[in-house]
């Protein structure tokens, strides 16, 4: 037994011996297929993945504060990110709530699914509702979904939906609609 198990290492050893790296090649697949053939060593688009992006946002927010009337008012802000792979990106934001004097501060994620020209998207978020007048900030989950269209490797322009959920003392509801515009760097 010892013995077959001593010729079996010898020829794996000896089948290795005479192997080496593949040489740099063609690939005739889709962009992005040259890993492992030579080819680009980090991809670093906004498409792709890999690289940072700046996000402006523009929309409406219905603030439904628990036991009061529910306002709604415009609300803008800015996104930075990091795009990880195609369909995974982390981002921390500022937002502000017009007329409220509201700020919001996030921190979240995005999971994708590209069919391009159009990505689909569903995010988690934590975030800081900061009211004005308002001595306590509070926390809030911030769950969302969105679409949006690819002109080009790096400008998308997309609409989505969020449901901030603000815990404190009494429960606030925000539900914002709205448009945005991403640069990828």
């Amino acid at each position: 037994m010892w013995r077959w198990t001593w010729v079996v290492l010898a020829l794996a050893l000896a089948a290795s011996a005479g192997a080496k790296e593949p040489e740099p090649g063609r690939t005739d697949g889709p962009e992005g297929s040259e890993y492992g053939k030579g080819g680009y060593v980090r991809r670093n688009s906004s498409v792709s993945g890999g690289g940072y992006y700046a996000e402006g946002y523009l929309g409406s927010a219905s603030v439904n504060p628990e036991g009061q009337p529910t306002r709604s008012n415009l609300i803008a802000g800015v996104n930075a990110g990091y795009m990880v792979e195609d369909w995974l990106s982390f981002q921390a934001g500022f937002g502000h709530i017009d007329e409220q004097e509201t700020n919001l501060y996030s921190i979240g994620m995005r999971s994708m699914y590209n069919a391009e020209p159009f990505n689909y998207y569903f995010g988690l978020g934590a975030e800081i509702f900061d009211p004005a007048g308002q001595v306590d900030n509070q926390f809030g989950l911030v769950p969302g979904v969105g679409a949006e269209m690819i002109l080009n490797e790096r400008v998308r322009v997309g609409i989505d939906y969020q449901h901030d959920v603000v815990m404190g003392d009494h429960t606030t509801n925000i539900d914002r609609v709205g448009v945005h515009v991403r640069i990828g760097f």
